[in-house]
């Protein structure tokens, strides 16, 4: 085996040049971890190969690694390996506290061993378990992904500039893999998003199918039917000259006449022609107008902003959540008045209906009911096109249904 011995490095650390059995173990390694992240998008699986070579390599007792937080920026222990690693999985990290803290705050990679003589790393590392330690930040183009740290050399060496080296190269590798799993993550939820909104789509047809059915079956289905009745009783009266027959006629024409307006009725309540014709905001004024009309319920409708054309998608969404919306308050709000709001800028749309009812007890907005309130229906068609649903209920009584959708120019 060939003597180690010490090199000058640039940076005035001295650097002990490493036996050819000892180099060749340490690519063979990174070429195994290159492999783990190009082979495998389980974050957790990647982090423990990462971390155990790692450990095995520096020959180190602990090591963890943690990540940066999206909800509160603070680092999370997301593995670790060595005699507290089932203690500190998952502990928070105040960043700027501790060794990983430190390299957290400073993105740069740090070598520690016996007690700290530059003044920036005083009190960096306060646990007396900890003899020595290397940390390498995770940084990817967005930024700081997280750390990694292994402590306590156990042999009699403390750990090495080529250690710290070697740390840094396996770190680079460890952020690889975080941004991929994160990206195969977020994928993977929004596909699930996706296929959870198609599911949603498809329930939402089939009851539209079940409402029509029973609108038609209730409306110009028995319409027509008491016309049949009424020709059958005509023909029997023609029949015997009764003087009635006339009046039977009469009968027959009124009844006709309002079939063909509850088959207008059903046809404008399934697609108004207006809407594809003027657009949302028209359509919105007839329904308002019919709505009041069958409520008895004062509508107004309102419109701010520019006066373009929405998305087809977003006109028709926007108009089925007011109808529905609408609906509520009809059946739920115990309101007098009712108002249709739709205002339109540059990058957003938003459309409220809001009502001076009795309210909405906060804590049935989050029931999946599809008989109350109509909520999940509501959530559903506002996702279809990217929105967001906010309902609010004021102090004194009423309610807002808010949708807020993009508008991707």
């Amino acid at each position: 085996m060939l003597e180690p011995k010490t090199i000058a490095a640039p940076d005035g650390i001295e650097r002990t040049a490493m036996p050819a059995d000892v180099v060749h173990e340490r690519l063979s390694a990174l070429l195994e971890t290159a492999e783990v992240v190009n082979s495998s998008l389980e974050l957790h699986e990647v982090l423990d190969h990462i971390l155990r070579r790692a450990k095995e390599l520096l020959r180190a007792e602990s090591g963890s690694v943690m990540l940066v937080s999206d909800e509160t920026g603070q680092l999370t222990v997301q593995a670790a390996q060595g005699p507290r690693a089932e203690t500190i999985v998952g502990r928070v990290q105040r960043v700027g506290h501790g060794v990983s803290g430190w390299v957290a705050t400073h993105g740069k990679p740090v070598r520690l061993h016996g007690p700290a003589t530059d003044p920036s790393f005083r009190n960096v590392c306060s646990r007396i378990d900890v003899r020595d330690a290397v940390c390498a930040p995770l940084l990817a183009e967005t930024g700081l992904l997280g750390v990694i740290c292994l402590s306590n050399r156990l042999d009699t060496e403390s750990f090495s500039a080529a250690d710290l080296d070697l740390l840094v190269a396996l770190s680079n590798q460890a952020a690889l893999a975080i941004r991929n799993a994160r990206a195969f993550h977020e994928m993977r939820r929004q596909r699930q998003h996706v296929a959870r909104l198609l599911e949603e789509l498809t329930h939402a047809q089939e009851r539209e199918r079940a409402r029509i059915a029973l609108l038609i079956h209730d409306g110009p289905a028995q319409t027509l039917y008491a016309a049949l009745r009424n020709l059958e009783a005509f023909r029997v009266l023609s029949d015997s000259n009764s003087a009635s027959a006339p009046r039977v006629l009469d009968e027959v024409e009124h009844t006709i006449r309002r079939a063909i307006q509850e088959t207008r009725s059903a046809m404008v309540d399934l697609r108004p022609i207006c809407l594809d014709e003027i657009g949302l905001h028209a359509a919105l004024l007839q329904y308002a107008q019919q709505f009041e009309q069958r409520t008895g319920i004062t509508c107004r409708v309102a419109k701010r902003g520019a006066l373009q054309r929405l998305p087809a998608m977003i006109e028709s969404c926007f108009y089925r959540i007011a109808q529905e919306a609408l609906t509520n308050v009809w059946k739920h709000a115990e309101a007098t008045n009712a108002t249709v709001s739709l205002t339109v800028d540059a990058r957003k749309c938003t459309l409220e209906i809001s009502d001076d009812g009795k309210g909405i007890d906060p804590d049935a907005l989050g029931e999946v009911d599809g008989e109350h309130l109509g909520m999940v229906s509501l959530r559903d068609r506002a996702e279809l096109v990217g929105g967001t649903l906010q309902v609010t209920v004021a102090p004194g009584g009423g309610t807002t249904v808010r949708v807020i959708a993009p508008l991707f120019v």
